[in-house]
């Protein structure tokens, strides 16, 4: 496993652990994220629980493939990332244009209006998800030190991605 590739898994495992747990977080948070997919007029009504079910499902999948060692799982791991993350921009590109104003309930509780912030996020998420993806298909041997440092840097930049809309709300004028 590469530095890049440890660095890319772990990012992503932090994005899509911390989506779940603000999905799961309670009943209230769960009704939050399917009011959010009924506002955002993604799918047909009828279809809000399974898609809100299916969503949570593969990110459980990609934080599970992507933690256990190996080439295979994580090549799985980085493609559903790749798709699922390519899913939400294509419906949240289509929310924008058609002038809907749904809260982005990515990571839980937030209120922030998707924008294109989001969809420029999950572009950015996929490009990384296409790396880890590449270094996971070429593989090799990693030392132990710069492996922590690669770790690190996964994790604190998937920190940070889960914050952008706060981050970003620290710099708009009122």
């Amino acid at each position: 496993m590469s530095y890049l590739e440890l660095a890319c898994r772990l990012l992503l495992v932090t994005v899509f652990a911390t989506a779940v747990a603000g999905k799961i977080a309670s009943r209230p948070a769960w009704r939050a994220f399917v009011d959010s997919l009924n506002r955002m007029d993604a799918v047909p009504a009828r279809l809000l629980q399974p898609a809100a079910w299916a969503s949570l499902a593969a990110e459980i999948a990609i934080s599970l493939l992507l933690v256990v060692p190996g080439r295979i799982f994580g090549a799985a791991g980085f493609v559903l990332a790749i798709g699922l993350l390519g899913s939400f921009t294509v419906a949240i590109t289509s929310a924008i244009r058609r002038g809907k104003n749904a809260p982005c309930r990515c990571f839980g509780a937030s209120v922030t209006p998707l924008g294109w912030s989001h969809v420029f996020r999950n572009s950015g998420l996929m490009a990384l998800a296409a790396l880890g993806l590449t270094a996971a298909l070429s593989g090799g041997p990693i030392e132990v030190a710069p492996a922590v440092v690669a770790a690190a840097t996964g994790v604190v930049v998937g920190l940070l991605v889960t914050r952008l809309d706060d981050l970003l709300a620290l710099f708009r004028t009122p």
